[in-house]
């Protein structure tokens, strides 16, 4: 699995700075999720393990210093590169973010050529100092699957809710949705896959709050198990196929 495959995190308290980095790494093909503040950015990233943090170490929200404390204190979350960004002109501020940890250190106002490269050189290096072992067991594979979620709001109510994967690993997905649904809530899967169709159970691990352009949200799913024989069977022979295509 390539880091390009994990989402970049953007922690900014600043709504324009954070649309303005967002739309460049967007444009480069990352997935990007953003948080206005750190006690959000880091349980964010507690959650979805990003391949590169991006924090305004003067956030307004809290001090970012504070968070870039927080990010290199957790056991879980320290191996994450985190590239620091200010519009201070304090020439300090490059010193004491490489003392809390930062990895990288780019001054506001930027090009997004500059952060572009910054960001591909934080991923690499992360990806070469991560230990064979310590690798995702299961890698992920971007695909675009329709998926039918059948969610219960009470014992005797079930609704469908029609979305798509971004990326697909043995051990859950990466979907599209278009509502919100709670972190906990219990799936009912039916993945349309090119062999037809596989029914599985799941549960919503983690969803970004921020409502993408076009109206969706971003949502996290880890699977429990398949419904039916012969189903975890096609699933793997799915995710053969999408890795020898991502060779080719």
């Amino acid at each position: 699995m390539t880091m390009r495959n994990r989402p970049i995190l953007v922690v900014d308290g600043d709504p324009q700075s954070r649309k303005l980095v967002t739309a460049a790494l967007t444009e480069a093909d990352f997935e990007v999720l953003s948080a206005p503040d750190g006690s959000t950015g880091i349980e964010l990233a507690r959650r979805v393990q990003p391949a590169v943090i991006i924090l305004d170490i003067l956030t307004s929200a809290t001090d970012g210093m504070d968070t870039l404390h927080g990010l290199k204190g957790d056991p879980g979350l320290k191996h994450i590169p985190v590239v620091a960004i200010t519009a201070s002109s304090d020439l300090t501020c490059a010193d004491k973010a490489f003392r809390a940890g930062a990895q990288f250190f780019l001054p506001k106002p930027f090009r997004a050529a500059s952060l572009l490269g910054l960001v591909e050189l934080a991923a690499d290096r992360a990806q070469k100092e991560i230990p064979m072992q310590r690798r995702r067991r299961h890698p992920r594979h971007p695909a675009a699957i329709p998926v039918a979620c059948f969610v219960a709001d009470n014992p005797h109510t079930t609704r469908e809710v029609m979305g798509h994967t971004a990326n697909v690993s043995l051990s859950g997905l990466s979907m599209w949705l278009p509502e919100r649904l709670d972190q906990g809530t219990i799936l009912h899967l039916k993945l349309d896959l090119p062999g037809g169709p596989i029914t599985a159970k799941g549960r919503v691990m983690w969803q970004d709050p921020k409502q993408a352009r076009d109206g969706r949200f971003h949502h996290g799913v880890r699977l429990l198990g398949f419904t039916e024989e012969g189903g975890l069977s096609q699933f793997r022979r799915q995710l053969s196929q999408l890795a020898e295509e991502s060779t080719e």
